[in-house]
Protein backbone atom coordinates (compact mmCIF):
# COMPACT_ATOMS: atom_id res chain seq x y z
CA UNK A 1 0.00 0.00 0.00
CA UNK A 2 1.46 3.39 -0.89
CA UNK A 3 2.96 5.24 2.07
CA UNK A 4 3.06 2.32 4.48
CA UNK A 5 5.86 -0.14 5.21
CA UNK A 6 4.93 -3.81 5.32
CA UNK A 7 4.41 -4.94 8.90
CA UNK A 8 5.53 -1.73 10.57
CA UNK A 9 4.07 1.74 10.45
CA UNK A 10 6.85 4.27 10.96
CA UNK A 11 5.93 6.94 13.46
CA UNK A 12 7.04 10.35 12.25
CA UNK A 13 6.89 12.09 15.58
CA UNK A 14 9.55 12.53 18.24
CA UNK A 15 8.11 11.76 21.63
CA UNK A 16 11.24 12.73 23.51
CA UNK A 17 11.01 14.71 26.72
CA UNK A 18 11.98 17.86 24.86
CA UNK A 19 8.66 17.71 22.99
CA UNK A 20 6.43 17.25 26.00
CA UNK A 21 3.04 18.92 25.89
CA UNK A 22 2.70 22.65 26.39
CA UNK A 23 1.96 23.68 29.99
CA UNK A 24 -1.69 23.53 30.98
CA UNK A 25 -3.37 26.39 32.78
CA UNK A 26 -6.13 26.12 35.35
CA UNK A 27 -8.73 26.27 32.55
CA UNK A 28 -7.40 22.94 31.31
CA UNK A 29 -7.32 21.39 34.75
CA UNK A 30 -7.94 17.66 34.60
CA UNK A 31 -7.20 17.58 30.87
CA UNK A 32 -3.48 16.88 31.09
CA UNK A 33 -2.49 14.04 28.74
CA UNK A 34 0.15 11.50 29.90
CA UNK A 35 3.12 11.81 27.54
CA UNK A 36 3.56 8.02 27.48
CA UNK A 37 0.17 7.67 25.76
CA UNK A 38 0.81 10.23 22.99
CA UNK A 39 1.20 8.79 19.50
CA UNK A 40 1.01 12.08 17.54
CA UNK A 41 0.64 15.80 18.24
CA UNK A 42 0.54 19.06 16.32
CA UNK A 43 0.84 22.64 17.52
CA UNK A 44 -1.19 24.65 15.01
CA UNK A 45 -3.27 27.83 14.92
CA UNK A 46 -6.28 26.05 13.43
CA UNK A 47 -8.68 28.97 13.92
CA UNK A 48 -6.18 31.59 12.67
CA UNK A 49 -6.62 33.88 15.69
CA UNK A 50 -2.90 34.32 16.33
CA UNK A 51 -2.79 31.93 19.32
CA UNK A 52 -1.45 28.39 18.95
CA UNK A 53 -3.87 25.52 19.41
CA UNK A 54 -2.97 21.88 20.03
CA UNK A 55 -4.07 18.51 18.66
CA UNK A 56 -3.01 15.41 20.59
CA UNK A 57 -3.65 11.79 19.65
CA UNK A 58 -3.34 9.21 22.40
CA UNK A 59 -3.43 5.44 22.24
CA UNK A 60 -6.24 3.54 23.90
CA UNK A 61 -4.74 0.40 25.40
CA UNK A 62 -8.16 -1.25 25.74
CA UNK A 63 -8.91 -0.77 22.04
CA UNK A 64 -5.44 -1.54 20.69
CA UNK A 65 -4.33 0.89 17.98
CA UNK A 66 -7.43 3.10 18.16
CA UNK A 67 -6.51 6.74 18.81
CA UNK A 68 -8.35 9.33 20.87
CA UNK A 69 -8.19 12.92 19.62
CA UNK A 70 -7.87 15.73 22.17
CA UNK A 71 -8.48 19.20 20.70
CA UNK A 72 -7.12 22.09 22.77
CA UNK A 73 -7.95 25.67 21.82
CA UNK A 74 -5.38 28.33 22.61
CA UNK A 75 -6.69 31.49 24.24
CA UNK A 76 -5.30 34.58 25.95
CA UNK A 77 -6.30 35.22 29.54
CA UNK A 78 -8.15 38.53 29.62
CA UNK A 79 -6.52 39.65 32.88
CA UNK A 80 -2.90 38.55 32.41
CA UNK A 81 -2.65 38.33 28.63
CA UNK A 82 -0.95 34.95 29.00
CA UNK A 83 -1.72 32.17 26.55
CA UNK A 84 -3.49 29.11 27.90
CA UNK A 85 -5.08 25.94 26.55
CA UNK A 86 -8.70 24.88 26.96
CA UNK A 87 -9.90 21.37 26.14
CA UNK A 88 -12.41 21.85 23.34
CA UNK A 89 -13.27 18.21 22.66
CA UNK A 90 -12.11 14.65 23.27
CA UNK A 91 -13.07 12.03 20.71
CA UNK A 92 -12.58 8.35 21.52
CA UNK A 93 -11.84 6.02 18.58
CA UNK A 94 -11.26 8.98 16.26
CA UNK A 95 -9.12 6.74 14.09
CA UNK A 96 -7.38 3.39 13.89
CA UNK A 97 -3.64 3.31 13.30
CA UNK A 98 -3.02 7.08 13.23
CA UNK A 99 0.59 7.69 12.21
CA UNK A 100 0.86 11.30 11.01
CA UNK A 101 -0.80 14.66 11.61
CA UNK A 102 0.39 17.69 9.67
CA UNK A 103 -0.52 21.16 8.39
CA UNK A 104 0.23 20.98 4.64
CA UNK A 105 -1.07 24.52 4.21
CA UNK A 106 -2.21 27.22 6.59
CA UNK A 107 -5.39 26.32 8.43
CA UNK A 108 -5.65 22.87 6.81
CA UNK A 109 -4.83 19.78 8.87
CA UNK A 110 -4.36 16.24 7.59
CA UNK A 111 -4.56 13.11 9.73
CA UNK A 112 -3.19 9.93 8.17
CA UNK A 113 -3.91 6.44 9.43
CA UNK A 114 -3.60 2.94 8.09
CA UNK A 115 -2.95 -0.73 8.53
CA UNK A 116 -0.12 -2.55 6.75
CA UNK A 117 -0.57 -5.91 8.45
CA UNK A 118 -2.82 -8.84 7.71
CA UNK A 119 -4.76 -9.61 4.57
CA UNK A 120 -6.64 -6.33 4.16
CA UNK A 121 -4.35 -3.32 3.97
CA UNK A 122 -5.59 0.25 3.85
CA UNK A 123 -4.58 3.90 4.11
CA UNK A 124 -6.74 6.91 4.95
CA UNK A 125 -6.19 10.66 5.04
CA UNK A 126 -8.72 12.98 6.67
CA UNK A 127 -8.67 16.71 5.97
CA UNK A 128 -9.75 18.94 8.88
CA UNK A 129 -10.31 22.69 9.16
CA UNK A 130 -11.94 25.23 11.47
CA UNK A 131 -15.38 26.14 10.17
CA UNK A 132 -18.25 28.02 11.90
CA UNK A 133 -16.61 27.86 15.32
CA UNK A 134 -15.61 24.21 15.33
CA UNK A 135 -13.04 21.81 13.91
CA UNK A 136 -14.60 19.62 11.23
CA UNK A 137 -13.66 16.79 8.85
CA UNK A 138 -13.95 18.26 5.33
CA UNK A 139 -12.40 15.53 3.20
CA UNK A 140 -11.60 11.83 3.04
CA UNK A 141 -9.05 10.05 0.87
CA UNK A 142 -9.10 6.27 1.30
CA UNK A 143 -7.65 3.20 -0.39
CA UNK A 144 -7.57 -0.49 0.51
CA UNK A 145 -6.78 -3.82 -1.08
CA UNK A 146 -6.92 -7.54 -0.45
CA UNK A 147 -3.30 -8.68 -0.50
CA UNK A 148 -4.12 -12.27 -1.50
CA UNK A 149 -6.97 -11.66 -3.95
CA UNK A 150 -6.42 -13.18 -7.39
CA UNK A 151 -8.19 -10.23 -8.98
CA UNK A 152 -6.35 -7.23 -7.50
CA UNK A 153 -8.84 -4.74 -8.94
CA UNK A 154 -11.87 -6.57 -7.59
CA UNK A 155 -10.34 -6.68 -4.11
CA UNK A 156 -9.47 -2.98 -4.00
CA UNK A 157 -11.40 0.09 -2.85
CA UNK A 158 -10.70 3.80 -3.14
CA UNK A 159 -12.25 7.24 -2.79
CA UNK A 160 -11.34 10.92 -2.65
CA UNK A 161 -14.26 12.90 -1.25
CA UNK A 162 -15.02 16.57 -0.58
CA UNK A 163 -17.66 16.69 2.16
CA UNK A 164 -18.36 20.37 1.49
CA UNK A 165 -19.59 19.66 -2.04
CA UNK A 166 -20.85 16.09 -1.67
CA UNK A 167 -18.78 15.11 -4.70
CA UNK A 168 -15.61 13.17 -5.35
CA UNK A 169 -14.22 10.08 -6.97
CA UNK A 170 -14.62 6.42 -6.08
CA UNK A 171 -13.10 3.22 -7.38
CA UNK A 172 -11.29 3.61 -10.71
CA UNK A 173 -11.60 7.38 -10.17
CA UNK A 174 -15.24 7.37 -11.22
CA UNK A 175 -17.25 10.45 -10.23
CA UNK A 176 -19.49 9.85 -7.20
CA UNK A 177 -21.96 11.83 -5.10
CA UNK A 178 -22.90 11.18 -1.48
CA UNK A 179 -24.97 12.73 1.31
CA UNK A 180 -22.43 13.00 4.15
CA UNK A 181 -21.83 16.64 5.17
CA UNK A 182 -18.76 17.99 7.02
CA UNK A 183 -18.53 16.13 10.33
CA UNK A 184 -17.42 17.82 13.58
CA UNK A 185 -14.12 16.29 14.71
CA UNK A 186 -15.78 15.69 18.09
CA UNK A 187 -18.23 13.28 16.39
CA UNK A 188 -15.97 11.52 13.87
CA UNK A 189 -15.38 7.76 13.74
CA UNK A 190 -14.20 5.72 10.76
CA UNK A 191 -17.68 4.18 10.64
CA UNK A 192 -18.91 7.48 9.17
CA UNK A 193 -16.85 6.91 6.01
CA UNK A 194 -19.38 6.78 3.10
CA UNK A 195 -20.15 3.48 1.40
CA UNK A 196 -18.87 4.86 -1.92
CA UNK A 197 -15.36 4.31 -0.55
CA UNK A 198 -15.86 0.54 -0.36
Amino acid sequence: MPGLNEGVVVMRFCLAAALMLLPFSATAQGAKVPVKDVVARLVVDFDQDGVNDLLVFTSDKDDGPFATLHVFKGEKDAASGKEQLRLLSKTAEFGYGVYEVAEPRKGIITVESGNAQGRYKWDQKLTLAWRSGRLVVLGITYSSYDSIAEDVDAGASACDLNLSTGKGTGKRKRAVTFSLKPVPAAEWTDEKRPAVCE
